[in-house]
This record gives C-alpha cells, structure tokens and sequence, in this order.
C-alpha cells in the first residue's frame, strides 16, 4: 500500500454532504444564547481571560474557555480542541496564542470531564467509549453528531461576538482535537486555517481491520465482541459511523492546512492519517515523524508557530 495515495477503506456515502449540509441549515436556525463571564482570578494587564457557556441545540449546556489579548480591535479567532477523552484542561497553553494575536475557543466535549453536559437520552447501549455512543439509536442521536453540531454553533457564537473578524477563523488540535479541526474547517468553509495533528475518528474500519480497537478506539472492540462478533454486522457498523468519520469530512475543508504524520503512531495508525490528509482538496503540507508515536512533538509546536504568524500567506 502506498500511503500518498490512500484515502481510506470504508466509502465515503452518497448522501454525505446532504446530511451535513442539512444539519447546518439546523445549527443557522438555532438562536444564540450564550454569556460570557469573567474569570476573575484571572487578572491581568494584557489577556483577558472569560468562562463563555451557551445552551446547544438540544438544551444542554456547552461549556468554553476564551482566553484574548486585551484591546479594542478586532482579532482572529483560534479554536483549539482537547484530545479524547478529556477537557479544555488548564488556561496556560491557551493563552500563548494570544501572544500571537488570536482570541483562544477551547470547549470541553460533552461528558469527557469537562463543564459541559452531556444530557443523555440515547437508546440502546453505549458499550464503551463515545465513539459507539447512539450506535443502536438514530444517526441524531450519536454523541459525536451532537459535538459536533455543538462546535458549528460555538463558531457561530464566535462571529457574533463585537471583538471577533469574523473574516479570520481558524482551529486547530491532536488526536481528537486533531479530529474536530478538521470537521470544523470542512463544516465551515470560511476558515482559514487548518492545524490537523495525527487526527482520532478516523478510517475506523481500517482501525478495525488492523485490530488496533484500543485505547481511544475500544468501543469498536467492545461493541464488535458484544454484537458483532462475527462481522454480520459490518455494513450496518461502518455505514453509521461513516457519517461522523473525519476523512469523509476532509474533502470538504476550503482552508490552508498544516498536518503532522506519527509514523509509528499505534492509536491513530498512520494509514487513517493519511486517509484524512489525501482526501483533503485545498493548500495542505504534512510534516511526517517518522519515529514519532502519538505523542507531543516540540518541532511541531514551532512550525505551528510559523504557520499562524504568517499573515494571510498560507503554507
């Protein structure tokens, strides 16, 4: 197999962007309600630090860190997504970008830790892990269908806010974070720029097939040993969680990408980077370690540096 030319071994299906494109329509008729609250103990000359919460779609409430440098102009917005499972964490990594001149979005995914709630009300069984999460309920039911409507929304709360260009969008993150920004971009085509590293959701089947179903991907295991432990079930398996797989969202992105490969990466394998990276149309350049695993890269950390500063350039 020749990895700069794969692009995944599940089909991306027919009625892909039908769906999606549908449930943005839903997300623009959603009113915004949010409030945006001061972190007090947080209070300093040049960075203003806030705890911004809005009521989703669904009535749940979605929890988000904005870190911003203090001013009158108006900045460019970064969001920055948290790795699975897990939350926005800490306020210090965000608030370096702010030296760089962006407003910082970190939100915490529903019921990985965080503020926000996961209100529940899925049937059938979960199994393990939020991958599988709704897997026996409707498609609007997954979890992952509903953080991700709640990020469309966060982006339109975004570009309401008085102190956002709305004009200079962009997101970035690893893992599951690595994920989210690629959906992002790929559902909202004013993005500008794409941070994509080593991306979680992606080309399950292919994960399934190597049986690397661990860590973050165990539901797949879980699921499969419970209620499909012979594969009678594939189609039915991969054709749902086709719809939240981040490859299938990649050939969509219009934004300057910048991606990082791991090589010998055994949670996100390398063939499922590539099917995201391959399937994406726009300005892209990847940086493949190739004796990285999934873990931090500080030589990343600098190109990611280099990328946001530079003004309207691209890659």
């Amino acid at each position: 197999m020749f990895l700069e030319d794969y692009k995944g071994s599940y089909p991306r299906p027919d009625d892909f962007d039908t769906y999606w494109d549908e449930q943005l329509k839903f997300i623009e008729s959603i009113p915004l309600k949010y409030n945006l609250e001061r972190a007090e103990e947080y209070n300093f000359s040049d960075i203003e630090y806030f705890h911004l919460t809005f009521e989703s779609f669904d009535g749940a409430s979605i929890y988000s860190k904005l870190i911003k440098p203090k001013t009158s102009k108006k900045l460019p917005a970064l969001f920055y997504f948290h790795g699975y499972p897990g939350c926005s964490r800490n306020w210090f990594k965000k608030s370096a970008f702010c030296s760089l001149g962006y407003v910082a979005f970190a939100m915490d995914f529903r019921g990985q830790g965080g503020r926000s709630e996961d209100i529940g009300g899925i049937k059938g069984t979960t199994v393990a892990g939020h991958i599988v999460a709704g897997l026996d309920d409707s498609l609007d039911n997954m979890l992952y269908r509903k953080n991700i409507l709640d990020v469309c929304l966060l982006v339109r709360i975004a570009k309401d806010l008085d102190f956002i260009d709305e004009n200079n969008i962009n997101c970035a993150g690893g893992s599951q974070g690595g994920a989210f920004s690629a959906i992002c971009a790929g559902l909202n085509p004013d993005i500008k720029k794409c941070i994509i590293q080593y991306p979680f959701l992606s080309d399950m089947k292919k994960v399934y097939d190597m049986d690397l179903d661990l860590l973050a991907y165990e539901g797949l295991r879980y699921y499969a040993r419970w209620f499909n432990n012979t594969g009678e079930h594939d189609e039915k398996f991969f054709k749902r969680l086709a719809y939240i797989d981040t490859k299938n969202f990649a050939p969509r992105i219009k934004a300057d990408v910048l991606f990082a490969g791991s090589k010998i990466d055994l949670v996100c394998p390398i063939p499922t980077q590539y099917a995201v990276y391959n399937n994406i149309k726009s300005k892209k350049k990847m940086i493949l370690y190739k004796k990285f695993a999934h873990e931090r890269m500080p030589d990343f950390n600098d190109k990611m540096l280099e990328f946001l500063l530079a003004n309207n350039k691209g890659v």
